[in-house]
């Protein structure tokens, strides 16, 4: 499985062992490519039944997903690391049952489920299929984690199908051995695009990164944000006339062996 890696940060509180994680914490993203670790469509599964909730892992062998309609495919890919958030489109299918509108809302395995009105993760219509992509906080208190799984997917109103896609794992930074972030600053006048590279110091390799710009009218060009040699780089583009601009690019790099 392809996979690369994000700084994501806020400015929120950086995760502690004393609170738990939230996904917008500052946390590495792990990206992976879309890959189901649920389907309650699968015949042995069973939709969920309106106001209940059902538990399901996040990652495990072939074996465990497949329980839970998954794919062989859809690992953790840090194995050991056990990630305090995941990245997910959460696909809400209305069962033949289905008499009027509802609501998926996904939360760690662990906690009670929100009260109503609170913590929706998808809405739909009667007989609406519809999805959400997420970032969704899980159980990672390790005993106190249900057996069956530490995110929990809540139906409210009616009988609903679940179907679960992975995009990506957050991990805490602190578990990662000789983490640093590099970071440097750019400008530009009057270009139609602009490299820009943090390098990660010696001994040190380029797990991810990203990059920044002050001027609404540049984007980033997905075709190039991309590891090269011990850095990270960054391509940019105006989406119109084209005029100085300031930013930033940095690399997420953790020990070389």
């Amino acid at each position: 499985m392809k996979y690369s890696a994000l700084l994501v940060a806020s400015a929120v509180l950086a995760t502690t062992c004393l609170q738990p994680a939230q996904a917008q914490d500052e946390l590495i993203y792990v990206a992976v490519e879309p890959c189901r670790i649920a389907d309650t469509r699968k015949a042995a599964v069973g939709l969920i039944k309106a106001n209940t909730f059902r538990n399901f892992l996040v990652a495990g062998t072939a074996g465990d997903l497949a329980v839970q309609g998954g794919q062989e495919d859809c690992l953790n890919p840090k194995g050991e690391v056990q990630p305090l958030a995941i990245s997910a489109y959460i696909l809400a299918v209305p069962a033949n049952s289905s008499q009027g509108n509802g609501v998926l809302t996904a939360y760690p395995a662990d906690q009670d489920p929100p009260a109503p009105g609170k913590g929706s993760t998808v809405n739909f219509a009667q007989g609406q299929v519809i999805g959400n992509t997420t970032n969704a906080t899980v159980c990672t208190g390790g005993n106190a984690c249900p057996d069956d799984g530490e995110l929990a997917i809540l139906a409210r109103n009616t009988d609903e199908h679940v179907v679960i896609d992975v995009q990506g794992y957050f991990y805490p930074p602190t578990l990662l051995p000789g983490y640093e972030i590099v970071q440097s600053s750019f400008a530009t006048a009057n270009n139609d695009s602009l490299i820009a590279e943090a390098r990660c110091s010696a001994g040190k390799r380029v797990l991810g990164g990203g990059g920044s710009l002050t001027a609404s009218t540049w984007v980033l060009d997905s075709s190039l944000p991309v590891p090269d040699g011990s850095g990270w780089r960054v391509r940019y583009k105006t989406t119109g006339s084209t005029f100085s601009a300031s930013g930033s690019v940095w690399a997420v790099c953790v020990a070389a062996n």
